[in-house]
């Protein structure tokens, strides 16, 4: 397949045929299913993820912004930068900001594992009826493919 558009797709293919087509549909699906269930309890994906970082050890925001995902880091409305994101959290209690480094607060940690339980169960549901092994292929093969355009795992 040279072309990497829909658009542009070979005559005789659909786009149901097209990699393109199913990344973009399931990546849609899965933003939307997560971004909603983490709506629920208060966060957007980025906070949920500088949680998750901070589950480790206290961290600068430079440290934390290396944490967040492309699919988190200003794909969503309200807060665009990590100062913003952990500024909410430390409005919520969720963390507490010491010198250069956030911490998680009791609050947050309980929030935090809360919501690990929930995430979790979506988890299971998103994955239901795929092995483990076709689950690590496709990760595998997904992470050839964003090499093989030009991805370097930072």
């Amino acid at each position: 397949m040279s072309d990497a558009t829909d658009q542009d797709a070979p005559s005789g293919r659909s786009n149901e045929q097209m990699l393109s087509y199913w990344i973009t549909l399931v990546d849609s699906l899965l933003t939307g299913r997560v971004n909603e269930s983490l709506a629920e309890h208060g966060l957007t994906r980025a906070q949920w993820q500088l949680m998750n970082a901070l589950t480790e050890r206290p961290q600068t925001t430079e440290e934390l912004g290396g944490s967040l995902t492309p699919a988190a880091a200003g794909s969503e409305e309200g807060p665009r930068t990590v100062e913003e994101h952990l500024d909410e959290l430390v409005e919520s209690g969720w963390l507490v900001a010491e010198g250069e480094l956030y911490t998680l607060t009791s609050t947050g940690r309980t929030a935090g594992e809360r919501v690990a339980a929930v995430v979790e169960e979506l988890r299971a549901e998103i994955t239901q009826g795929i092995s483990e092994e076709q689950y690590r292929v496709v990760v595998e093969s997904l992470q050839t493919i964003a090499g093989n355009l030009g991805y370097q795992r930072g």
